[in-house]
Order: structure tokens, then C-alpha cells, then sequence
């Protein structure tokens, strides 16, 4: 599985990616999780960031994060 979160580096794209890690450790699963803060690449998604993307799929836009329940749902385990 390959992960990315993407935003310009704001405390809410850290705790996006920090909880995707977190989700996963806890669930025992394993994936390719990178935070990408290139500025050219998060003003793609402006103003809806962070974004999560799973597999090339968005899976969630927004600053309104999901609980830890909620992002592994979305990754799927």
C-alpha cells in the first residue's frame, strides 16, 4: 500500500500523517507512508488541504481530520 499526505507542512498535515502512522502501528500493518510538502504539489490540492491518498485514490481533503477509527477505515485495515 502506498500512503501520501499532502500539504505545505501546516500542523494539520503533520497530524494527519503522524495518526496514518500511528493507525498503522496499532493495526500491525505495513505501507509506504510519505509526507510530501512541496509547494507546488499542496497547491495542487489548495485550499483543501491536507490530503490523504491511498493507492493514488484521494481518500480524504480537508482540515476537519478523521479520528484514528475513521483513517483506518480509510486505509483499510
Amino acid at each position: 500500500m502506498k500512503i501520501d499526505v499532502i500539504g505545505p507542512g501546516c500542523p494539520f498535515c503533520r497530524r494527519l500523517h503522524k495518526r496514518v502512522k500511528e493507525v498503522l502501528e496499532e493495526k500491525g500493518a505495513e505501507a509506504e507512508v510519505e509526507h510530501i510538502t512541496d509547494l507546488r504539489t499542496a497547491l495542487k490540492y489548495f485550499p483543501r488541504t491536507p490530503v490523504l491518498i491511498v493507492d493514488g485514490r484521494i481518500v480524504h481533503r480537508g482540515k476537519r481530520l478523521p479520528p484514528k477509527d475513521r483513517v483506518a477505515e480509510l486505509l483499510g485495515v
